[in-house]
């Protein structure tokens, strides 16, 4: 209910009236018959004689004006409760954050400037001040007292109304506060609620008067939501950048999305928008163009009838920078081709290493890319220690023979636990049928014998059909995946493809296993009513498998040109997508996507030990190295809920790329130079939060005020507020008593009716 200061038409509606003399209502009822009565019973004999209609004109406005005069006489009061003048608080609550510059009000003006005109230099608080105590407060995501408007600054990257209100309380709550007066346009982004903690200032008859600040809907506007990026690349890896897009009034519109590296622009696309109000995410592919830590500038196409600018741009972190090289195992049956152009593939690629443990003949082994003397001197690894220092694991056209139990259970563990790589290449020996390997495969194997008459031979040359050659078909998961793009255009790409060379043979394997991806099969051989999977992936345990079921993708390097690197590209792209997801003894993890200045980052630290065990022994101190190199050295804490887990928290107080480094000294063992610490850059951007969704929020600021027993108002209708505040009541109001004889209008009313009645009488003659 919205109270107004109390006058006499609204009291004797609500029968509120009383006489100070004591007189009673029914008493002054009787005196007005007995002055009707007695005003007729003295227009019985008139000087001139009246019609009818003029006598009775006469006696009403003469017993009239005789009953208003014994009204005043009585001197009527209304009984009211009022705040006691300068006895009791005022808070008034001011919406400081970034959303109060959007010039959404009329004439152009920014919220934060139809505030200041409506509610400073209109004397509202001044009015106010007659009655209250005032104090002032500037909110954003936090709360603090200013003495005036220059305490303004429309700098706060996001609002917490909640937290407002909690502020409020605390500094006010040893005094008597009457009421709070909140002037913001309810963009509410924080995680606290700030009904509930209207309904505590209910509960206390405690008022809040709300004031909604800007329009209700933005009608032209796109922004960005949100962006999701790789953090981490390997170098010259193309990834995607998802962008996600909100906007009012543009559907099906065209517009230009685009990626700088400073003023270079360095990727773009032209979409269409979606529906009005629905975030729609589009995909762009990017390849950092140098080894650094690389803050990007995403620009969506700012149109010239849009009201916010701010949420068209966007700042986003790729760490680029140089590591160690990712270490990779291959074990090969014999030379041949295949061994030969892989390792030719990666060569030049320093985020990859390839040891390679070849059998040249019985008994004969070659290494290459070994990093000691000792590295695999005693052949494949007999000990998880050994084998877990690499990330994924390839076999090419070995026999099962190779391997003892433990060393093909130790493979399987690798990758379900350790959360290594997994590649099968070429041939499969049927007698890996039934061991640990065959487990973690994303194809069935198959004997030979159980096989078509048509499918048996395995990879063969000749006139064989699975020894024939052929163009591999991409499966529509195949087109899009990152491990086969030749191009970042989807029509470049699948010209490239076509002007690939046919591959030659195929091994003949079951069917796909539940949750593996065909990625490449092949045109015409089928099994069991199924395209033969040539390229197939999964995600097994904690790690990755891949069975690439042909030996011949040398043939895309031998017979195409030689400046062409298209073979090189799709083997660099497989091996990485092997052993980029595989887990490090430190890894980081921050709890959001991006960080505001003033914002709190929460750090999380996961420590395995020699085994990829988690480990609760480990000490743990985070570096935080700040734009302006400012040291921040701190301990972590171990989760005493999760193990291995190791917690920490700072706040960021300026925008720009930070380096955070994770030293870890640990009881559980020393491994490898590197394995012991963690450094991982994060930036910290300008805000988006105050500009998406950031129309008034007229439904939030009704709820406030109608559950704390306030009212709201529009910014249009502020000039009620002072009387609303003054009259409703709260904890502190008290009863008095105003007049209502001294009214203004009531002696103009007196004055117009004796005026009528001399008038009336002088045209009438009468004395």
């Amino acid at each position: 209910m919205q109270y107004t200061e109390p006058n006499l038409l609204s009291a004797l509606a609500e029968g509120s009236v009383d006489f100070a003399y004591g007189v009673s209502p029914i008493f002054f009822l009787s005196l007005v018959v007995l002055i009707v009565v007695g005003v007729w019973f003295g227009y019985r004999k008139t000087t001139r004689p009246l019609t009818p209609p003029w006598k009775a004109f006469f006696i009403g406005l003469r017993a009239s004006v005789l009953i208003i005069l014994l009204f005043c006489l009585l001197r009527p009061v209304i009984t009211i409760l009022q705040v006691a003048p300068q006895e009791t608080y005022l808070a008034v609550l001011f919406d400081d954050s970034q959303s109060m510059a959007i010039a959404d009000m009329s004439g152009g003006q920014s919220r934060r400037e139809a505030m200041r005109e409506g509610f400073y230099e209109s004397g509202i608080l001044d009015r106010l001040a007659d009655n209250f105590q005032i104090r002032s407060f500037r909110f954003d995501k936090a709360a603090e007292r200013i003495a005036g408007a220059e305490g303004l600054g429309e700098s706060g990257t996001a609002s917490s109304i909640g937290q407002a209100l909690e502020y409020v309380d605390e500094q006010l709550g040893g005094l008597p506060l009457g009421a709070l007066i909140v002037l913001t346009d309810g963009a509410d982004n924080s995680e606290l609620d700030p009904l509930a903690k209207a309904r505590n200032f209910g509960s206390r008859d405690i008022p809040i008067f709300t004031v909604g600040i800007g329009q209700e809907q933005i009608p032209q506007d796109i922004g960005i939501v949100d962006v999701n990026a790789a953090k981490t690349v390997l170098e010259g890896s193309v990834f995607n950048v998802s962008v996600g897009i909100n906007h009012e009034g543009y559907t099906g519109e065209q517009v230009r999305i685009s990626i700088l590296d400073g003023d270079q622009e360095v990727a773009s696309e032209m979409v269409t928008l979606g529906s009005a109000g629905v975030t729609r995410r589009y995909e762009i592919e990017l390849t950092p163009a140098r080894p650094e830590a690389i803050v990007y500038d995403l620009e969506v196409e700012l149109r010239s009838d849009e009201i916010i600018a701010e949420n068209n741009v966007y700042q986003f972190l790729v760490n680029n920078t140089e590591k160690a090289p990712l270490d990779i195992l291959y074990i090969e049956g014999h030379p041949r081709n295949e061994y030969k152009f892989i390792r030719r593939a990666v060569e030049d690629d320093k985020s990859v290493r390839l040891a390679t443990y070849l059998q040249t003949g019985p008994e004969k082994y070659y290494r290459q890319g070994i990093n000691t003397p000792t590295e695999l001197s005693g052949g494949f690894p007999r000990s998880k220690e050994e084998l877990y220092q690499y990330e994924a694991l390839i076999l090419g056209d070995i026999e099962e023979g190779f391997f003892n139990a433990d060393q093909l259970q130790m493979i399987e563990e690798f990758v379900a636990e350790r959360g290594g790589g997994f590649l099968m290449s070429g041939m499969i020996d049927d007698e890996f049928i039934g061991t640990p390997v065959e487990d973690l495969l994303p194809v069935t194997l198959v004997e030979e014998s159980f096989l078509p008459s048509h499918l048996r031979g395995g990879i063969r040359r000749g006139s064989h059909p699975t020894g024939e050659p052929f163009f591999p078909r991409l499966t529509n998961n195949g087109e899009f995946s990152p491990l086969l793009r030749l191009s970042g255009d989807d029509g470049e790409n699948g010209m490239r493809w076509r002007q690939l060379p046919e591959l030659q043979g195929v091994f003949v394997t079951g069917r796909i296993k539940p949750g593996a991806t065909v990625l490449m099969e092949h045109p015409l051989l089928q099994y069991q009513n199924q395209a033969l999977p040539v390229l197939t992936t999964q995600r097994y345990g904690s790690g990755r498998s891949v069975a690439l079921t042909t030996a011949s993708t040398w043939r895309w390097q031998m017979m195409m040109a030689a400046a062409d690197q298209s073979h090189e590209t799709l083997w660099k792209q497989l091996l990485r997508w092997l052993v980029v997801a595989a887990p490090e003894r430190v890894t980081v993890e921050f709890d959001r996507e991006f960080y505001n200045v003033g914002d709190e980052v929460h750090v999380t630290a996961t420590v395995l030990d020699m085994d990829y065990e988690p480990d609760n022994d480990a000490t743990l101190w985070m570096q935080v190295n700040a734009p302006l190199d400012v040291l921040l050295d701190q301990s972590m804490e171990w989760d005493i809920e999760e193990d291995g887990v190791y917690r920490g928290s700072f706040l960021v107080e300026e925008e720009g790329v930070y380096d955070l480094l994770v030293d870890v000294a640990s009881a559980a063992g020393e491994g490898a130079a590197g394995e012991s610490e963690k450094r991982v850059p994060f930036v910290v951007t300008p805000s988006l939060r105050e500009f998406n969704n950031a129309a008034m929020d007229t439904g939030l600021l009704g709820r406030v005020a109608e559950l704390s027993g306030g009212t709201y108002f529009d910014l249009d209708d502020i000039d009620q507020l002072t009387s609303a505040v003054e009259f409703t009541p709260n904890a502190y109001s008290e009863q008095v008593s105003l007049d209502l004889w001294d009214q203004p209008w009531l002696l103009a009313l007196l004055v117009s009716l004796l005026s009528l009645d001399w008038t009336a009488r002088r045209l009438k003659g009468l004395s």
